[in-house]
């Protein structure tokens, strides 16, 4: 694998130069630094540059601007394995993660491979010359041996925003936070805000903007499980006050794996048991201006622990404007929108001069390769008619691979596995003079197509089963759901091989 210059030649016009390099990683977030750094360190044979179609990396921390934006899972297994999070406070601010973000591009000489304002526009595989072509919006060329897609999972363009009925009607401003400006900070000051929604950005987002408004609103048609974590952990303060900083650091990380996967354990498991601690928990924090039946209206979930994403309250911070009075929560369906606000079913009204329609994420439609055109030897790439290879390939693709973080755990977790499952298999390729490898279904083996659920039924899933790729019910079409199966499985010991195949120079199958 080689790198070097070529011109495309179409109706014998000479057309903008095809830069070539082995590997080719489409985005610039966590994700894209993450295999950016396992390339470097494991496969630095390797030619590579990150095409990032925005003008600053982060992904997600540089793209949503809504108030309080913050990571969801804690910072020692959120943040790199070779980068690890120092700080004692386990969930970071927005700010704090993509400086954290830029830091370690520039600490690893990452950020010199990243070509900003680079949005592909299409990308096809030749088996002719055993090579992917990318083409730019603006025009420019590009060809790799290897694709390595870290687009993320949701639509940057199409967030989920239903329309409900009235909402015409409605005087105020509805937004959606995937669309949230600076100008709507200034704007909610001394104002009634409605949150539409209970996920994640919900919950970060109310106690975020309690203390500008004059009141905010809760409205939700299924309660979730919030758990208040302590801003600081102890336990990461004591190995950071008295053990070495190299030693403290991954004491840290890997107490946080551990206790992080014990605990979906024991939620799977365990489910009764597990409800009545985490309400528990709940109840602690609103005993005090909520008796319990009120308590069960708005905190008792329709589905057991981590069947959908765990809400943290870092300092318990969602339950404090409630305890105060500047915030409550409405529990029901909504029957429709009204000039000053919302009418619930249930006759309940909740005025608003904004309405945040919490409503939740769009998965790409072209999954994983986000808004690009992809064709495989001229036939176009439909998602829905592909199989996912143990969470990070895709059959019938060759020379590619993705990442799609965990959804039960942090999603650095399964980058660091991807992107090391990544290296070895280029590696071996290049060992055994290898061109081009294709995960490949055996239609002997009965492997039933299911959902691509990531482990979950949250909406965002449940709505996209139709169109992303499926998933099988067996090794190795079925994964990514557990860190400890999948570190053992992909990354210790020799590269597992099954259900791959591969052309070699003179073109035999090995």
């Amino acid at each position: 694998m080689v790198t070097g210059l070529a011109y495309s030649v179409v109706n014998n016009h000479t057309m903008m130069e095809e830069k070539h390099l082995d590997c080719l990683i489409i985005g610039a977030g966590i994700s894209g630094l993450d295999a950016a750094y396992h390339l470097q360190e494991y496969s630095n044979w390797a030619s590579y540059a990150i095409l990032e179609r925005r003008a600053n990396l982060g992904g997600t921390w540089d793209f949503f601007k809504y108030p309080g934006l913050r990571s969801d899972s804690d910072m020692y297994t959120f943040g790199f394995s070779w980068k690890v999070w120092k700080s004692a406070k386990p969930i970071a601010p927005a700010e704090d993660i993509l400086a954290y973000l830029k830091d370690a591009a520039e600490e690893q000489g990452i950020m010199k491979n990243i070509k900003f304002n680079t949005d592909i526009e299409s990308a096809t595989w030749v088996s002719a010359d055993n090579k992917w072509h990318l083409t730019t919006t603006k025009g420019e060329k590009y060809s790799c041996n290897v694709l390595f897609g870290c687009t993320g999972y949701y639509s940057y363009e199409n967030p989920h925003e239903p329309k409900f009925p009235g909402q015409d009607s409605f005087s105020g401003k509805v937004v959606h936070p995937q669309k949230w400006t600076s100008e709507l900070d200034d704007f909610i000051v001394g104002k009634k805000v409605a949150i539409i929604g209970s996920g994640a950005t919900a919950v970060t987002i109310l106690p975020n903007i309690a203390n500008s408004t004059s009141h905010v609103t809760m409205v939700q048609r299924t309660p979730t499980y919030i758990a208040a974590k302590p801003e600081v952990d102890p336990w990461v303060k004591f190995f950071n006050d008295w053990f070495p900083q190299n030693v403290a650091v991954k004491i840290n990380r890997w107490r946080v794996v551990v206790l992080g996967s014990l605990f979906y354990q024991y939620c799977v498991r365990y489910p009764n048991h597990a409800k009545k601690l985490i309400r528990s928990g709940m109840y602690k924090e609103v005993q005090s201006v909520m008796d319990k039946e009120e308590f069960d209206k708005h905190f008792t979930p329709p589905y057991n622990p981590w069947e959908q994403r765990f809400c943290l309250a870092p300092g318990g911070d969602f339950f404090v404007p409630i305890r105060e009075g500047k915030a409550t929560m409405v529990t029901g369906h909504i029957d429709h929108f009204t000039e000053k606000g919302i009418k619930m079913k249930s006759g309940e009204t909740v005025e608003a001069d904004l309405i945040i329609s919490a409503t939740g994420l769009t998965m790409q439609h072209n999954f994983p390769f986000s808004t690009m055109k992809v064709s495989i030897d001229g036939k176009p790439y439909q998602a829905a008619k592909h199989l996912i290879y143990n969470g990070i390939m895709i059959n019938e693709v060759p020379n590619f691979a993705f990442i799609i973080g965990y959804t039960n755990a942090s999603w650095t977790l399964k980058a660091d596995i991807a992107s090391l499952y990544f290296t070895k298999l280029i590696n071996y390729m290049k060992s055994n003079n290898i061109k081009k490898v294709v995960p490949k279904e055996d239609p002997a083996g009965n492997i039933k197509h299911e959902y691509f659920s990531g482990g979950l039924t949250s909406g965002y899933f449940s709505r996209s089963g139709e169109i992303l790729p499926k998933q099988g019910d067996k090794f190795p079409w079925r994964g990514g759901v557990n860190y400890i199966l999948d570190l053992i499985q992909m990354t210790v010991g020799g590269l597992k091989l099954d259900s791959l195949e591969f052309e070699v120079d003179d073109k035999k199958n090995i």
